[in-house]
């Protein structure tokens, strides 16, 4: 909203404080004492929704010098197959001809970040789709609501160079009065839906019948805009939906439980509302922009807790069979201003809603006082991304994980299911070790070569000496359907079986 059937995963995520008892070594010789280990199990025989490769995305905007040589790298690190252009709010002032302008000053545009630069240095070298947030809010004279006529020119021209510029969304946020928007009725959900149906609809298809044309949704909460913009925006290829559970003041415990589950909340209430409303199930939602806070960024933003809150996003979206999702941003912030509370766990003393460092310290982003990190430099979003990006690619499948009540509500688990193995990715966000058994039922299998890959809060805690590290990995041989593992505290472990 700003300017400027064969190989499974489960991925398990643990947002609260948990205790799990594992063999304990008695206290003089003698047998062991042995309690109860729970149990996340996934079933193989259970069936989902395909993992598509735009599920890992996130926002390039157009403040951002997105040609500096370290950008391509840490994308294609990252795993995205996704990008997001011009922005958040300014999308609705931007003007994408003649290299791009802005309406009154609503934003910046850095010498370079056009639409044919992204396209050219940054899609096609790297392979990946672009989705554009259309003007809706004003048109070239800046005097009046967006023009459809500048909204299909724009898709003839990504057609005319064979631009991978597929989503194409009418308006960012239009719904809500920060947006700009210089319509006679603006924010109007009425005036939203004819526009789209009577303008940008026919304009976009006309200019390419295989573009995709998405409309604005709000969280089903919002009852008068989406119940009028479901039924009268029709037709449309998908809805675009963004997402962001705190606002200036931020709680760990909040964000790796309430927020998750209030988000897999939304996604259900989302599609009732959208069913209701006589659209087909077949329509997408995308999630366009998602982040811990809509606010001022503190230090949540870059500790792990944001990397496993990202996490527990990813794992969500996945199981409800959401292809498009583009987190909030991949560069451009930096801030000094938000959350600093003892209360919240970690060491820096700035924040940002990037995945990477833009080359830190940078006054112009607003933190002069940072250490020096290299620009390109993952913080632990980009981190839990590219794990989830690596380990659970396009074309793997939502398989059903059990977590025992014992567990819940600290314990959130996702299968998939991939070609030549099994998977658990597990998420502790407690700041203790938790004992369990993984076990994968229903495979047909049992014996499997076992790879255990973790990144949490040991690793993260090194960025105390600025040391931004990643992930450690080690084999663990041949085991059975059952494996016993102690999770690391605030940590993502992917257990790989590979049969």
């Amino acid at each position: 909203m700003r300017y400027r059937l064969g190989l499974g995963v489960l991925i398990l995520i643990i947002a609260t404080s948990c205790t799990a008892a594992r063999t304990i070594p008695p206290a003089s010789p003698g047998a062991a004492v042995s309690v109860q280990v729970p149990v996340i199990e996934l079933d193989a025989r259970s069936s989902g929704p395909a993992v598509a490769p735009d599920a890992y995305g996130a926002s390039i905007v157009t403040w951002y010098d997105f040609r500096q040589s370290f950008v391509n790298p840490s994308l294609r690190k990252t795993g995205i197959k996704l990008v997001r252009f011009p922005g958040g709010s300014e999308s609705d002032a931007y003007h994408w001809e003649n290299g791009g302008s802005l309406c009154n000053n609503m934003g910046y545009i850095t010498p370079g970040a056009t639409f044919a630069h992204l396209m050219n240095d940054v899609s096609a070298p790297l392979n990946i789709d672009v989705a554009i947030t259309l003007n809706y809010g004003s048109n070239r004279a800046c005097n009046a609501g967006g023009e459809p006529s500048e909204a299909g020119a724009w898709v003839a021209e990504a057609k005319s160079h064979g631009y991978r510029a597929e989503y194409w969304t009418v308006g960012n946020e239009v719904y809500g009065s920060w947006e700009y928007d210089l319509h006679a009725n603006p924010h109007d959900p009425v005036t939203y839906s004819n526009a789209v149906r009577t303008g940008y609809y026919p304009a976009v298809k006309k200019a390419d019948p295989q573009a995709q044309l998405g409309v604005v949704v709000n969280t089903p909460n919002d009852r008068a805009w989406n119940d009028v913009v479901l039924r009268k925006a029709r037709p449309f290829d998908f809805v675009e939906l963004h997402y962001y559970p705190q606002y200036n003041v931020d709680s760990d415990s909040f964000l790796l439980g309430a927020a998750v589950d209030n988000f897999a909340s939304d996604l259900t209430g989302l599609r009732k509302q959208m069913t209701a409303a006589g659209v087909a199930k077949s329509v997408p939602i995308y999630l366009g922009e998602f982040n811990n806070d809509a606010g001022n960024e503190g230090k949540q933003s870059v500790s792990i807790v944001n990397g496993l809150f990202l996490g527990q996003m990813l794992g969500t979206l996945l199981k409800a069979g959401v292809p498009m999702a583009t987190w909030w941003l991949a560069y451009g912030s930096c801030d000094e201003t938000g959350d600093y509370s003892k209360k919240l766990y970690g060491w820096q003393h700035f924040g940002s809603e990037a995945l990477f460092s833009d080359g830190l310290p940078d006054p112009y982003e607003g933190c002069a006082n940072t250490p020096k990190i290299p620009g390109g430099t993952p913080f632990p979003t980009a981190r839990v991304m590219a794990l989830f990006a690596s380990e659970v690619p396009a074309g793997s499948n939502v398989r059903t994980a059990t977590v025992p009540g014992s567990l819940s509500p600290d314990v959130r688990a996702y299968g998939f299911a991939q070609t030549n193995g099994y998977a658990f990715v597990l998420f502790n966000n407690t700041l203790k070790g938790i004992a369990i058994d993984a076990r994968l039922s229903g495979s047909g299998k049992t014996s499997f070569t076992a790879t255990l890959t973790v990144y949490g809060k040991t690793q993260y805690d090194k960025s105390k000496e600025n040391r931004w590290i990643g992930p450690v990995s080690r084999s663990l041989g041949t085991v059975g359907p059952t494996v016993p593992l102690t999770l690391p505290a605030y940590s993502v472990s992917i257990l790989t079986l590979r049969t």
